[in-house]
């Protein structure tokens, strides 16, 4: 994929993530409230353990429903990441592009866009430094608050051109010793870092391994009810 087709993809998604957050009137990072907003677009959301690190999730539409399904076996950040990918994929607002690897591509960006707003960025990254937080202080603790992936705040740091050298300096002193599956390696890496600087990490760092779909009877009931209707006619 050349870099001109990259940056128009980039600034579709961009414009997109724009109007999506506006239907919201968000002034703040929505990956805390994101299944509430998922509520809010009707679209309903299953989780269930698989055992694939390739599989982060997928989403779908039967009968007039859309539905996410999320591998809880996968950390609380990258679960987050990947309902705002999905939501790229289901909201009828959204113009899909014919290409799968570009879709991809441009709802990976969507997601970042619509998590880490760049006005909201800035905001608390300036206000965490007038704090007297350090810059790898700075740089967890946004990626607390928005809960996001670490790789995915590291890759915004760069899309806005903030500083990324105390922490590129950082990850080379660190050593993986061994490789989780469920973590692409920089993400790894970064986890590693904030363990190294904070001493602990989060509760957003662990999988959830989380089993539910509590609309399950609702739907059982619609779809019997619609299949009912068809025998009808």
């Amino acid at each position: 994929m050349n870099n001109s087709l990259q940056n128009e993809i980039h600034r579709v998604a961009r414009e997109q993530a724009i109007l999506f957050l506006s239907e919201f009137s968000v002034t703040d990072f929505i990956g805390p409230t994101i299944e509430s907003i998922i509520e809010l677009k009707r679209i309903h959301l299953i989780y269930d353990t698989i055992d694939d690190w390739e599989a982060e999730g997928f989403s779908a539409s039967k009968q007039g429903l859309n539905f996410i399904f999320i591998n809880s076996n996968f950390n609380l950040r990258l679960q987050k990441f990947t309902i705002a990918h999905e939501i790229y994929h289901l909201d009828d607002k959204i113009e899909q592009l014919a290409s799968a690897v570009e879709a991809e591509r441009a709802a990976d960006h969507f997601a970042a866009n619509i998590l880490l707003p760049e006005n909201v960025v800035f905001e608390k990254y300036r206000s965490l430094k007038r704090s007297g937080y350090n810059s790898l202080e700075v740089f967890f603790a946004l990626a607390d608050l928005s809960q996001v992936p670490y790789e995915a705040m590291y890759k915004r740091y760069k899309e806005l051109e903030i500083s990324t050298v105390d922490i590129d300096k950082n990850l080379k002193l660190i050593q993986i010793e061994s490789r989780n599956p469920y973590l692409k390696t920089l993400e790894q890496e970064l986890q590693l870092l904030r363990k190294n600087v904070l001493l602990s990490l989060s509760e957003l760092d662990q999988p959830t391994y989380k089993k539910a779909f509590r609309k399950l009877e609702n739907l059982k009931n619609h779809f019997e009810q619609q299949r009912m209707v068809a025998d009808s006619e």
